[in-house]
């Protein structure tokens, strides 16, 4: 036995340290550029922006988008279709397109109402529809001192936000969280509701949001808040199609290891008026009501 260890130890040895990854280079042929829309608005007093670019190889650092400037972006009430309100988005240049708000006028969007997003863009005419629902009220944000009795929890500040689900079946919502007026945009930070709790199937309705909702997804237990930061919590409605989309988004990132699906196109609410304009095109338009309050850690 002894002898036929001292041959296999070797040889095992050999094995071990003459292991090595071949580099393998994949020619990736990169695909016709889509138009991608980023349209999210809400009825913040705020400027509304709405994002155009063109998509990247997948390879690309991110970030490297191009820019389409030159069209025309405008977003139209459709309640009244003899008599149209029209809200025009200003080309201020890098793909960026701007209007602002003005309560004095009326010039502002209105819960319940739903709008059409129209761009002109590259000879072709795009649409899409997305309906302002009412969103859930924050009632108060509050801290909570962990002392470290839960496994995993950093001892330290943490903020936990109390709000109800609006009664009836099927509201979505995006909550948001911005620590010292830096938003949380990581895709671990994305915080989905669907009523008051994460998913369509769970049967919650009409309650405070559970606890994964609107204390776990706020707060990164390995760094509690210090005293004096300020943390800020919006409650977005979305439309149910947006939070589909949104979890599409979600589930792709993570979708890895040794049980990851193939990955799939993720596809847009935004369509072409013209049959004969074959063009690829991604991104989402969404309009949203929004909820917010802020608390300074003490």
């Amino acid at each position: 036995m002894r002898k036929i260890w001292k041959w296999i130890l070797p040889v095992l040895g050999a094995m071990v340290f003459t292991a090595c990854e071949d580099p393998i280079d994949v020619d990736v042929k990169a695909g016709e550029p889509k138009l991608v829309i980023d349209a999210f608005v809400n009825n913040l007093d705020v400027s509304q922006r709405i994002r155009l670019t063109r998509s990247i190889p997948y390879f690309t650092k991110p970030g490297s988008e191009p820019p389409v400037s030159g069209a025309t972006v405008v977003l139209i009430d459709t309640t009244d279709f003899t008599n149209p309100k029209l809200f025009l988005f200003a080309d201020s240049g890098n793909g960026n397109y701007i209007w602002k708000p003005n309560p004095i006028t009326g010039d502002t969007f209105t819960v319940g109402r739903t709008y059409a997003l129209v761009v002109i863009e590259g000879g072709d005419t795009l649409i899409g529809f997305s309906k302002m629902n009412p969103t859930a009220k924050i009632d108060s944000l509050f801290v909570v001192n962990e002392t470290g009795e839960n496994a995993g929890f950093v001892p330290g500040k943490y903020v936990e936000l109390a709000a109800n689900d609006l009664p009836g079946t099927g509201n979505t919502y995006w909550i948001k969280t911005w620590y010292n007026d830096t938003f949380r945009n990581g895709i671990f930070d994305m915080n989905l509701a669907y009523d008051q709790a994460g998913s369509p199937n769970s049967s919650q309705d009409g309650g405070i949001f559970i606890w994964p909702i609107r204390y776990g997804a706020i707060n990164d237990f390995s760094k509690p808040y210090s005293i004096g930061d300020k943390v800020r919590v919006e409650i977005h409605s979305i439309t149910p199609e947006t939070f589909y989309w949104l979890t599409l988004i979600r589930n792709e990132n993570q979708n890895g290891g040794l049980f990851a699906t193939p990955p799939s196109n993720i596809g847009t609410n935004m369509f072409s008026l013209n049959p004969a304009k074959k063009r690829g095109l991604a991104g989402f338009f969404c309009m949203s009501a929004v909820s917010r309050a802020v608390i300074t850690v003490k």
